[in-house]
């Protein structure tokens, strides 16, 4: 496999030796060096050659795989390059299966940070692979030649191959030798990830016999644990802890374990912690250390478990920084309109392609080893008393009062005979019972009423009886500061499991919502069926967040279903006397993750509103869409803003495998609002990744000030699947 890319156009400045730094290593077979012939004279002896169309004009490099050229593709008249494996690899059965292993395996990536494969063939006994010819220099060099990167340049590359790696993970693809010289950096700035030469198929039968036990595959000064061990258990993850390594060079200059030899650098992979970034470089800052700290754990499961993670943090360290990712990105991810000057180069977003498994999907898994809450794994567990300012209210009860007193969690029950002092006839007495990290169980089919209520620094689980999946029926809270909603949860985490949550009444002239989140709250559902009456001031989840206190609500959704003429999500800023309570200032983040399930409803499924503070920034949603379904009579996601929120709201969207159906007339985006609807464009973003939209031709509506603006599908950047005919509403389930 080569070290200098197969598309490396720099390499016709620099002939490779035949040995370099960060070689790839494919140990394990025995070699008989008297009859292998050396990559270079490969290289050397067919310069000028014609193998099929291909002109070979130049050996640019070679490495463990075969020699690379620069070629002409006379039938194209184009520049490409041709890697080409040697005779005796090609008498060598396994060496020709991992040669074709990498035309397949490049052959299902297209992504624009992704060097592509044009054609294979072979010739006169000879095996090649073309590929498209990328101009530019690999990592390695360019960072030999200018130095350690800054900041904000390790951070724009660093997201660029993440998202190569989401792609290729989606192709079900692993890399298997991310390193410096597989990364080519191309004059305008653009990383792109070269030679799938160890790239793995997973899922393919015969598999097993392009990597065997005791064939160590990789690079040393990148190869992650588990890879060194076995190279067959590598998986994304490993690609990863390589990513970890390369940032690593790009901030220092060197790999984490330069020093010493073969052996020494496989065990300072498996044993020894990597330099501390800090100590190395001082200006790195502390979320970007931590970021390359969990790349670089030795345990996989520690690891970020999707590429589209790793975005995700970066993307969010360099918002905090005020960094503006540079470097242009491609329509997979960047999801702006294509006639904003400048905006597919600048958005400083992204959510992850997730998919993807998500945040959430890497955070879950963390949490059930740890026994934790997507929302609290991997933070610090919240047991204080609430304070005064925040302390329930007359009328609701609160849950968690009191100390904890045994460490693992209680179970209380709800039944409709209660026998023991574990069980009780109503929910609101269970609740009132339950401390942090307990569980509320419901025992009986008959609809139970619960709430109102408010969960605050605790965790709190209501879940169904094995078997049953009973009905829990939330009231209105008649206390002023948290008006019309039926459950209150502040800096804590409710979860629900397999239950039918509905209002048992609402207040005329008034918007109710079930499910109300503040500060740094998390709302965690699975297998929860939402039934909304006719009425349309019903809310599922109300949100208000401020950036200035740090908020950061959670709201994740496997497996649910919401049906009725309501609004599954309210997002803003907060204002005086309506549902969310006191006015606050800057917008903060809410993540929401819905996988499975479906949405039916005559309204929205998402309406954002602007800050109510000028000069500071309105609230931004991330939303993971995967595999559900959602039929929105008014639209999916709506933004409004007014002259008393003129902070608007952000929206960042990743849709896999989903269905829309929005009908005539409206948009399945809508921003409404007093502003400038060019300064509009950049306040969504979208990412498709397989969906499918019926209905509507409408992609986007901007309603703004001065003008009206109608954006359809085509206008999209990707290319999405659109067909303007509903096959047939879903119908609403009578529970």
């Amino acid at each position: 496999m080569p070290d200098t890319s197969p598309s490396h156009a720099a390499a016709d400045r620099n002939p490779p030796a035949p040995v370099v730094p960060d070689a790839t290593v494919i140990s394990g077979r025995p070699a008989d060096a008297g009859r292998q012939t050396s990559i270079t004279e490969i290289g050397r002896s067919l310069e000028g050659h014609w193998l099929g169309p291909y002109r070979l004009d130049k050996f640019v490099g070679g490495g463990g795989m075969g020699a690379v050229f620069r070629a002409l593709d006379t039938t194209l008249d184009r520049v490409v390059a041709v890697k080409v494996l040697s005779r005796q690899q090609s008498g060598d059965e396994e060496m020709l299966r991992r040669f074709r292993n990498e035309a397949q395996s490049a052959a299902r990536l297209d992504h624009e940070n992704i060097g592509r494969v044009h054609a294979v063939g072979s010739d006169d006994g000879w095996h090649y692979i073309v590929f498209e010819f990328i101009e530019g220099t690999n990592l390695r060099d360019v960072v030999q030649q200018e130095g350690p990167f800054g900041i904000a340049r390790t951070i724009d590359v660093a997201i660029q191959v993440a998202e190569a790696l989401e792609h290729a993970s989606r192709r079900n693809v692993v890399h298997r030798d991310i390193k410096p010289s597989n990364i080519i950096i191309t004059p305008a700035g653009r990383a792109r990830v070269v030679d799938m030469g160890l790239a793995r198929l997973h899922q393919v039968a015969s598999d097993q016999d392009l990597t065997v036990s005791g064939m160590t595959l990789g690079t040393f000064d990148y190869i992650s644990p588990e890879q060194a061990r076995d190279p067959r258990s590598a998986d994304v993850r490993s690609d990863l802890y390589s990513l970890g390594c390369t940032i690593f060079f790009m901030l220092v200059g060197r790999p984490p374990f330069a020093e010493g030899t073969m052996v020494q650098k496989l065990l300072a992979h498996q044993q020894d912690p990597p330099p501390a970034i800090e100590s190395l470089r001082p200006d790195v800052p502390r979320r970007l250390a931590a970021v390359l700290a969990r790349l670089m754990e030795k345990d996989p499961a520690d690891r970020y478990q999707r590429p589209a993670d790793v975005v995700a943090d970066l993307l969010a360290v360099a918002d905090d920084l005020g960094i503006e990712v540079a470097s242009p990105r491609p329509a997979a991810t960047v999801a702006a309109e294509p006639d904003s000057p400048g905006l597919a180069r600048h958005l400083p977003w992204l959510i992850p392609l997730a998919g993807l498994a998500l945040i959430v999907g890497g955070l879950w898994s963390r949490a059930e080893r740890t026994g934790g809450t997507p929302a609290t794994a991997g933070r610090p567990q919240v047991a204080a008393a609430p304070d005064a300012a925040t302390a329930p209210n007359a009328g609701d009860e609160a849950v968690g009062d009191g100390e904890k007193a045994m460490s693992e969690p209680h179970v209380w029950r709800v039944v409709d005979v209660p026998t023991s002092d574990e069980e009780f006839g109503t929910i609101a007495e269970a609740v009132r019972q339950a401390a942090d990290g307990d569980v509320v169980e419901i025992g009986c089919l008959e609809p139970r009423d619960g709430g109102p209520f408010t969960v605050e620094g605790r965790k709190l689980t209501i879940r169904a009886a094995s078997g049953l999946q009973p009905v829990l029926r939330l009231a209105e809270s008649t206390s002023e500061d948290v008006a019309g909603r039926c459950c209150t949860v502040v800096s804590g985490t409710l979860e629900l499991r397999e239950l039918t949550v509905r209002p048992s009444f609402l207040s005329a002239g008034r918007r109710t919502a079930l499910i109300g989140l503040q500060r740094t709250a998390s709302l965690s559902c699975e297998q929860v069926t939402f039934t909304m009456p006719d009425e349309a001031a019903a809310t599922l989840v109300c949100v208000r967040s401020d950036r200035s206190a740090g908020d950061r609500q959670e709201v994740r959704m496997i497996d649910s279903r919401m049906e009725g003429a309501a609004l599954f999500l309210e997002a803003g800023g907060g204002a005086a006397g309506e549902v969310g309570g006191p006015g606050v200032g800057e917008g903060g983040r809410i993540d929401l993750t819905w996988s499975g399930g479906r949405v039916v409803t005559p309204g929205r499924f998402l309406l954002a509103e602007g800050a109510a503070v000028a000069g500071g920034a309105g609230v931004t949603v991330t939303i993971t869409l995967d595999d559900g379904l959602f039929a929105c009579g008014d639209g999916l996601v709506c933004l409004v803003d007014s002259p008393t929120r003129p902070r608007p709201a952000s929206i960042r969207g990743l849709a896999r495998g989903c269905r829309f159906l929005v009908p005539e007339g409206h948009a399945l985006l809508e921003q409404i609002g007093v502003g400038d609807p060019q300064a509009y464009r950049a306040a969504i973003g979208w990412v498709d990744a397989g969906s499918r939209y019926q209905g509507s031709g409408v992609f986007r509506r901007i309603d703004a000030a001065a003008e009206r603006l109608d954006l359809d599908y085509a206008s999209h950047p990707q290319p999405l699947d659109h067909a303007l005919r509903i096959e047939a509403w879903p119908s609403v389930d009578a529970r």
